[in-house]
């Protein structure tokens, strides 16, 4: 690394720490309640859905792709989960169901994007509206309501004070963090997203690393999506909504490179967080969601920008003239 590099590393961190403590100062003085424990505690738990699926997300754009199927997904494997639990089916089969639903369709991608060649942004696009397709049809566009008092525990319930859903956040992030961190497959993968071509080189197959990455995000778009339903004791076919938007913002805001090869997975949760308090403040100050995404969609652009700008500062550091 460079003197130019790390010296960019070294103004970088503290002014984007010094505005984000800025902003939320900014809300915390003027937002009513923002700062009550009651309101914070309601953050945390909303913003596991979407830390859910930045995990998947994270590992996507570190080998440069994007996963927009996981707004279909969010819709779809609860919908298979709930109509099982529906028809009789216990909860834990159902489950797995759900999950298995999101892991085909993400394994369908990998393979998609490996063996055909499909641009990422193509395949989990058609991918994704086949998904919101099935989630209309299973229940002729209708919502299921009425689930288990178990399964709904899952989404509202709290074990030694703390809610549920954040056991399950912290198990995910802490299982991709060691994934990202500790394996080969790991290192694999950031090194698909430096350079495809060394990768190769070397002989370590890329469909193996294609594979697992985009069906690890289908996995975690589906639990998002269980849980999202969990928490609201029904499942809509077009509950995706914006999850998707959202956890490509935490990625981004939590350091992935859009430019693929860097980040760390775990950032994403606190770039969800950040997410989910300004989605929180904008829904205190009772502005629109569309003014919302507005808002959400500016701070991706800003953001991917200056980490644009960085990666090419980098290349232009690194050559050797």
């Amino acid at each position: 690394m460079t003197m130019t590099q790390n010296a960019a590393k070294r103004w970088s961190r503290p002014v984007l720490a010094a505005a984000g403590a800025a902003v939320f100062l900014l809300l915390a003085f003027q937002v009513p309640n923002f700062l009550s424990v009651d309101n914070l505690l309601n953050v945390v738990r909303q913003s596991s859905i979407v830390s859910l699926v930045s995990y998947g997300m994270a590992m996507v754009i570190i080998i440069k792709g994007i996963d927009l199927s996981v707004g279909g997904l969010i819709a779809f494997c609860p919908m298979v989960s709930g109509l099982m639990m529906q028809a009789g089916v216990p909860i834990f089969p159902a489950l797995l169901a759900g999950i298995a639903a999101g892991a085909l369709m993400g394994f369908f991608s990998g393979v998609m994007v490996e063996k055909l060649e499909v641009p990422a942004f193509i395949t989990t696009l058609v991918v994704g509206q086949v998904a919101t397709g099935f989630a209309l049809m299973l229940e002729g566009g209708n919502s299921i309501g009425g689930l288990p008092e178990a399964y709904v525990f899952i989404g509202n319930g709290k074990l030694l004070g703390i809610p549920i859903s954040d056991y399950i956040t912290v198990f995910f992030v802490i299982l991709s963090a060691v994934i990202m961190g500790r394996t080969s497959l790991g290192t694999h993968i950031y090194a698909l997203g430096g350079n495809e071509t060394v990768v190769k080189q070397q002989g370590i197959s890329t469909a193996k690393i294609n594979y697992f990455v985009f069906t690890f995000s289908g996995i975690c778009a589906a639990l998002a999506g269980l849980l999202l339903s969990a928490q609201m004791n029904t499942v809509h076919p077009s509950q995706g909504g914006n999850y998707q938007l959202d956890a490509v913002a935490a990625c981004v805001i939590g350091g992935v490179n859009m430019a693929g090869g860097e980040g760390k997975v775990y950032m994403a949760l606190v770039g969800s967080l950040i997410i989910g308090l300004v989605r929180n403040a904008l829904n205190l100050l009772g502005l629109h969601p569309y003014y919302q995404n507005l808002i959400v969609g500016i701070i991706i652009i800003a953001i991917v920008a200056v980490s644009m700008f960085n990666h090419m500062k980098k290349i232009e550091s690194s050559k050797v003239f």
